[in-house]
């Protein structure tokens, strides 16, 4: 990971908007520069939207804008002719995780795209909230004639018994939908759950060194977690830094003896190559 101090201020009072968290991630993954490129593209992104959406082009020319767009027309505007859409296709490429690479490309995953309508729908002065939900990121869009559940991923409406099928494809189908199912995430669970995508995604394609980098992010929102320290471990031992990796396991093993995988991370740590490395 590149030494960066960007993650420090993530718990701190100062208030933070969720793009600009995501946005961090890009940093500290890859550089300024690509979080320079991710913001042009945002921008233009913003540009074209208000083009599209009544009332806003009165209010780029400094005129009273009367009331705010609806929710179902900045997404059909969004999901339309601005070409935003879920990646079938490539669902599980770290391009969808990135937000440099989403609002570049346009396509994302439910996480990625969720965190763009939020910033979208701030921008342009409508409420939305996002949704932790099992498996499958929602939103929540306020409205006038009542709250409507949105999918990021295709960005239309969904109903109860659609989101009631989600949640047994994610939990089993003797999964009953509860509130606490929809309630509303605040900012830093919805940071935690694009670095767990993340770092899935970096594992997903042996790309070890990034996938460490996501864990380093994450211990930084939880340090004490044992099970990020164990994941962790098993990330340095993939880079041969068993001593790291031994550590991180003998965390968990104190904190979780009784979890079945501490007797298997026993005798992980014995077959670790422990001794003093030679340096050339």
């Amino acid at each position: 990971m590149l030494k960066t101090n960007i993650s420090d201020g993530w718990s701190s009072d100062e208030p933070r908007s969720l793009m600009l968290l995501a946005l961090d991630v890009v940093e500290s993954l890859y550089g300024l520069k690509a979080r320079d490129q991710a913001q042009v593209s945002l921008f233009a992104l913003e540009r074209e939207l208000a083009e599209h959406l009544p009332g806003q082009q009165q209010e780029q020319q400094k005129e009273l804008q009367k009331e705010p767009p609806t929710a179902q027309q900045l997404l059909s505007v969004l999901y339309g002719p601005l070409g935003v859409m879920g990646d079938w296709e490539r669902f599980f490429s770290t391009d969808n995780c990135l937000m440099n690479r989403v609002l570049s490309r346009r396509r994302g995953i439910p996480v990625t795209l969720g965190i763009l309508v939020l910033h979208l729908c701030e921008r342009f002065g409508m409420r939305a909230e996002g949704i932790c939900f099992p498996g499958h990121f929602l939103l929540r869009v306020k409205a006038p004639a009542g709250d409507v559940i949105i999918d990021p991923f295709t960005g239309r409406p969904l109903s109860r018994n659609e989101i009631e099928q989600l949640l047994r494809g994610a939990r089993g189908n003797l999964a009953r939908l509860k509130p606490n199912h929809l309630k509303a995430a605040d900012r830093l669970d919805i940071l935690i759950r694009l670095l767990n995508v993340t770092k899935a995604s970096f594992i997903h394609h042996k790309k070890f060194s990034q996938a460490l980098a996501c864990s380093q992010l994450l211990l930084r929102l939880k340090p004490d977690c044992p099970f990020e320290r164990r994941d962790r471990g098993f990330l340095f031992e993939q880079l041969d830094c068993d001593r790291l990796a031994a550590d991180d396991f003998e965390f968990f093993i104190e904190h979780c003896p009784e979890d079945p995988v501490a007797d298997v991370l026993k005798a992980q740590i014995v077959a670790l190559d422990l001794g003093p490395k030679t340096l050339h």
